[in-house]
């Protein structure tokens, strides 16, 4: 679909935040689901770029905003052609937007607490998940992994109120009571209270203090936040697998799952870690995918087996169980 950038912002030298006002996208999205996006107008680079679902939001409301449909919006690294293209974009033109697309993080029931890790620009499908969670803490209701909005399913978050003078138990002088008619069905079952809400943990991860990203999204919803850098301009000096094997060591237990997105070396660690402590976890995974539905092939994913196979990042994932992921 065309859709045209309401925002380009430059959240630091290397990192940007684009919105883009895209009447046809569906008003909300599941967690790890991207979009492929392409300038119109180029011919070099020719193919899109592939880039994690950070928000849906309302209809924006600038200048260069169409009228009505919602607000995509992503988070960059400046690092290639494509990139430095698109970061000289302004408001007001327009690109070609395909998705949401690719599958997305799933929150079992018994997950007691999601330990979220990110490094670098694999924080955005992170900070979504932390939104769906902290979503499902404000309104009390589990989503299943699903990522449809409380809203959507017609809460409220209040409590239904009687109407004044019709408080049950309480009858009128002069009128007569009347044993209630037993229901053929039977007793009506008590409802079972939903799973707990998990409790989020965080670790993020980056070269320097220009690379944690999405620090007030995560202490917006409650999270426990742990930060390293490797020059330890920010938090703790050293990568973020420093500070998460102690932690899972000295607080892991039941109903763990670890979510991770990030470098490539980074998602390894966490999934041999994750591995070893036999805690579940979910990787999504990054590569260069040139249609992004599977048409290509050029995102294969090599996969556990009795012989080589390999799956595909966009259509199969991005997001796949660690324990799947053959590391070559």
């Amino acid at each position: 679909m065309r859709a045209t950038i309401v925002r380009n912002r430059c959240l630091s030298p290397a990192y940007r935040h684009l919105g883009i006002a895209a009447p046809g996208f569906p008003p909300a999205f599941r967690a790890g689901e991207f979009v492929m996006v392409r300038p119109p107008w180029v011919g070099d680079p020719f193919l899109p770029r592939a880039y994690s679902l950070y928000r849906v939001s309302p209809a924006a409301r600038e200048p260069a905003s169409p009228p009505g449909g919602p607000v995509v919006e992503i988070l960059y690294k400046v690092v290639g052609k494509g990139t430095h293209t698109l970061s000289r974009m302004e408001p007001g033109q327009e690109v070609e937007l395909l998705g949401p697309l690719g599958n997305a993080f799933s929150v079992p029931a018994e997950t007691a607490r999601a330990v979220l890790v990110a490094g670098g620009i694999g924080v955005p499908p992170i900070a979504a998940l932390a939104a769906q969670v902290g979503r499902e803490r404000g309104s009390g209701i589990r989503d299943q992994g699903s990522g449809v909005r409380g809203q959507e399913l017609g809460v409220s978050g209040q409590e239904p109120v009687e109407e004044t003078g019709k408080a049950r138990g309480t009858v009128r002088r002069g009128s007569t009571c009347r044993p209630p008619i037993p229901d053929p069905r039977g007793p009506t079952p008590t409802p079972h209270p939903p799973p707990p809400i998990p409790r989020i943990e965080v670790f993020l991860g980056g070269r320097a203090a220009e690379d944690i990203l999405c620090a007030a999204d995560f202490e917006a919803v409650g999270a426990g936040l742990h930060v390293t850098t490797e020059d330890g301009s920010l938090g703790t000096r050293g990568l973020v697998t420093d500070l998460l094997r102690p932690f899972l060591a000295g607080h892991g237990g039941r109903g763990d799952r670890i979510y991770a997105c990030g470098p490539q070396g980074m998602l390894e660690s966490v999934g041999r870690l994750a591995e070893a402590m036999a805690i579940p976890c979910e990787l999504s995974l990054e590569a260069n995918m040139a249609c992004g539905f599977g048409a290509c092939m050029g995102c294969a994913v090599p996969v556990r087996g009795p012989e080589p196979r390999y799956k595909l990042c966009c259509k199969d994932g991005p997001v796949f169980e660690a324990s799947e992921v053959l590391w070559e």
